[in-house]
């Protein structure tokens, strides 16, 4: 009889503790009585419940980060981008219990990865590879705002600064596309680099032979102004006195007898004649 009573207590001390849940910080609770979903959330506290009835559902409702590989969207001008989306997000503590039973426990896979897909696309759309690129804060705001929009009828909470793109790239036809360009821009600066020189150093040339010409002509324009002042001072010292002794010095070179001048009324000129062989 004693040993009947013990086994008594015990089990009505374990039914005790099995009916007994905890709720701690960050968590919210959900009862689910003979298979049906309670109408409310409990938070953080100690509550007793039957346990032949009732089970207690424990639901995460801090903040949570949920992470999408290699999500594939189009931009504006039909770019294929990637990116790996972070998203940080939170159940409504006071609504979990909706979100329980219109969704499960899935919700992540049934909506949150879809909702990121939808999201990225949506904010994908608005934008030029180029200004994605320039501007990831932009898209990241947009794709902030599509997610909002998508998960928050199902009691899913993402703040503003909540989603972050990582792992972000182009399609390879693209960047073989960037790649080419960059290619012809450097091969356009190359052969704007060599015309300068070449223009440079037909310049420098051209400039060399009009200075050499310029000295040649100088130096030409100094002989013929000094040609001309020698030749107006030797016209200059050319009288008649100096003009005939020239000519009997040039008479007298020549091998002839310098002609005999002897004056009066009359002007006599004896002029040697050459002697005759004797026969």
């Amino acid at each position: 009889m004693n040993t009947l009573i013990r086994l008594c207590a015990l089990a009505l001390v374990g039914l005790l503790f099995a009916a007994c849940g905890q709720v701690d910080p960050g968590e919210s609770a959900v009862f689910v009585k003979w298979g049906n979903m309670g109408q409310q959330c409990y938070g953080q506290g100690l509550y007793f419940y039957n346990p032949l009835s009732t089970n207690m559902d424990l639901i995460n409702v801090q903040v949570q980060a949920f992470e999408a590989k290699d999500l594939s969207a189009a931009t504006k001008d039909l770019q294929e981008v990637h990116a790996t989306v972070v998203v940080n997000y939170m159940l409504d503590a006071q609504q979990c219990h909706k979100m329980v039973t219109e969704i499960g426990h899935q919700y992540r896979e049934k909506v949150l990865f879809p909702a990121l897909q939808d999201a990225l696309k949506a904010g994908t759309a608005h934008f030029n590879i180029e200004e994605i690129i320039r501007e990831r804060g932009r898209l990241r705001t947009e794709v902030t705002k599509a997610l909002q929009a998508r998960v928050s009828p199902f009691y899913i909470t993402v703040k503003d600064e909540g989603v972050n793109l990582t792992n972000f790239g182009l399609s390879k036809a693209y960047m073989a596309a960037v790649e080419a360009k960059q290619i012809a821009e450097q091969n356009v600066i190359q052969a704007t680099r060599t015309a300068e020189s070449v223009r440079e150093k037909a310049k420098g040339e051209a400039d060399a032979v009009r200075e050499s010409a310029k000295g040649e002509a100088a130096a030409l324009g100094i002989k013929a102004a000094a040609q001309a002042e020698y030749n107006a001072k030797v016209s200059a010292s050319l009288t008649p006195v100096l003009l005939q002794s020239e000519a009997i010095k040039a008479w007298a070179a020549g091998g002839s007898q310098v002609p005999h001048i002897s004056g009066g009324q009359g002007l006599l000129i004896q002029v040697p004649m050459p002697k005759q062989q004797e026969k």
